[in-house]
């Protein structure tokens, strides 16, 4: 059974609402989201470092859960000194690609939207840390940027926001955290060819703040000088990362193992303030 904060009310579509913390089992057919209270919420985190994982775009609610559900699986946290939330947003639609511009709105409101559940409900925590894929690093990103206490560690794989948008558009963001470490690979061939034209017309069309001629975070990491406390981490070429090859897929209960197994065993380095290297 893995804990969820949910901002969607359907498995598909819709719009962003107040998180709301569920159950669920994957392994369980159909789905059941059973509600967390908020006395439970406030206990499970008490004293502990809570992990939030955040899924990209284009993800169902259903195969959020199965793939977050893997990520808390695979990061073999140690659930007396961890407590794991996957984030699930509605950053899908039922044509994705015409809907992409628009995702980064969901994104920057469902950020704000977890920022404040961090202030209501994990007060008790130890630490607050993150992970997340593509376009959820814009989710992170608004989250650190508006919360009132730092994140602790944050791992931002395949990230779908500009490259410079740490010392731009999210300094804040980058001002609020211990530690930032980015995964980035040049072979990711939707951050080469998607990104650009759907950050423009959100740019230029949707009033986005952000540079419409920037390539993406999660194609080349950000720009130097990377000093400390960021740590950019440019997964060899030959490894022939892609844009799905961070999180593990939602299918299979275990999934097989891939790619993603490294980058998870990376992950894990990170929240548990291990080295911030590649390889992992």
């Amino acid at each position: 059974m893995t804990r969820f904060l949910t901002l969607r009310t359907h498995d598909k579509g819709g719009s962003v609402h107040y998180p709301q913390a569920v159950d669920c089992d994957p392994a369980i057919q159909p789905l059941a989201y059973q509600p967390v209270s908020e006395t439970e919420v406030r206990a499970s985190v008490e004293n502990k470092h809570v992990v939030l994982a955040i899924h990209g775009f284009n993800v169902s609610r259903p195969h959020g859960v199965g793939s977050l559900a893997a990520l808390e699986t695979a990061l073999a946290l140690q659930p007396n000194d961890y407590a794991f939330f996957g984030v699930l947003w509605p950053g899908d639609f039922w044509l994705p690609v015409v809907d992409y511009p628009f995702e980064a709105a969901h994104a920057v409101t469902a950020g704000q939207k977890l920022a404040t559940y961090v202030a209501d409900f994990f007060g008790l925590a130890q630490s607050i840390s993150f992970i997340s894929h593509s376009l959820g690093g814009r989710v992170l990103l608004e989250a650190i940027q508006d919360m009132k206490r730092p994140a602790d560690q944050v791992c931002i794989a395949a990230g779908a926001v500009d490259r410079d948008c740490l010392v731009k558009q999210y300094l804040g963001a980058g001002k609020n955290a211990a530690r930032i470490a980015v995964l980035s690979s040049k072979k990711d061939q939707v951050l080469k060819l998607a990104y650009p034209a759907g950050d423009f017309i959100s740019d230029v069309l949707l009033g986005d703040n952000d540079s419409p001629w920037m390539i993406a975070l999660g194609l080349k990491g950000p720009p130097p000088p990377v000093l400390a406390p960021l740590f950019g981490n440019a997964i060899p070429v030959n490894l022939a990362y892609d844009h799905g090859d961070y999180f593990p897929p939602s299918s299979g209960i275990p999934p097989a193992p891939g790619k993603w197994t490294d980058a998870v065993r990376y992950m894990r380095r990170i929240v548990t303030r291990d080295t911030a290297a590649w390889p992992p």
